[in-house]
């Protein structure tokens, strides 16, 4: 198999990074089970390089994950990534099965997104593409194959896409996509917000490939940004 490359940036959210999170916290990781052997490949924060307020973490050949499947290239993107003051979890990867049918897990870690009101969209796009010719099928391991959480790892469902299975033909690609809300927009997230994460966990048939793209965002409700609005005013007025 080619050399590809493995990246995974993380954007910590309001505060100095590096200083502050301990090294035994995960940044993403990739679980695969075929039934007869699981592997993981585990990414902690301190393994990767600090640029500011940015980790990144690069590998420059394929990873094999226990022997069980492989990691082809990945991009996970964790934080603040826009001027709404919002947060983001983004999950971007290619795998491929072994000589059994395997399931995946694609995990990010948790992103600080504290508001007391907030509202919330996710999208997510998945493709499947047959190596040997007998077709090739992706389905998910449980409600559906990506998962949005708030409020802890695998918290509070915020949305699950892609609830059915993806088949393609002899030596050829299938693709589905689905967003919530649909159209686009936002929908509210009921109660205070934390944090947020996500998650793709499929079943992948034999010596094929999986790739998945999929973006969690979380911005401040109008009435959270006037609440923080306040509390600059009184803390620069205490100065």
């Amino acid at each position: 198999m080619s050399k590809t490359k493995v990246s995974a940036f993380v954007v910590a959210a309001g505060v100095a990074a590096s200083a502050t999170l301990a090294a035994d916290i995960e940044a993403f990781r990739i679980d695969a089970n075929n039934g007869a052997s699981t592997g993981s490949f585990v990414v902690m924060f301190d393994q990767g390089e600090w640029e500011g307020n940015r980790w990144t973490y690069t590998i420059d050949q394929t990873v094999d994950i226990g022997g069980v499947g492989t990691l082809q290239s990945a991009t996970i993107i964790i934080g603040n990534l826009g001027r709404s003051g919002g947060q983001t979890v983004s999950l971007n990867f290619n795998v491929a099965a072994g000589a059994l049918n395997t399931v995946f897990s694609v995990s990010s870690g948790l992103a600080n997104a504290a508001f007391p009101t907030a509202m919330g969209r996710a999208s997510a796009a998945v493709s499947v593409t047959d190596t040997t010719g007998n077709g090739a099928t992706l389905s998910p391991d449980g409600a559906s194959i990506y998962s949005a959480y708030y409020n802890g790892l695998q918290g509070s469902l915020f949305a699950g896409l892609l609830g059915g299975p993806v088949v393609a033909g002899a030596f050829s690609t299938a693709t589905a996509s689905a967003e919530s809300p649909n159209g686009g927009g936002y929908s509210a997230i009921f109660g205070a917000l934390n944090d947020i994460s996500a998650d793709w966990t499929f079943a992948v048939s034999s010596f094929d490939i999986a790739s998945g793209t999929s973006v969690f965002t979380v911005i401040p409700a109008p009435s959270s940004l006037a609440l923080l609005g306040l509390a600059g005013l009184a803390a620069r007025r205490r100065r």
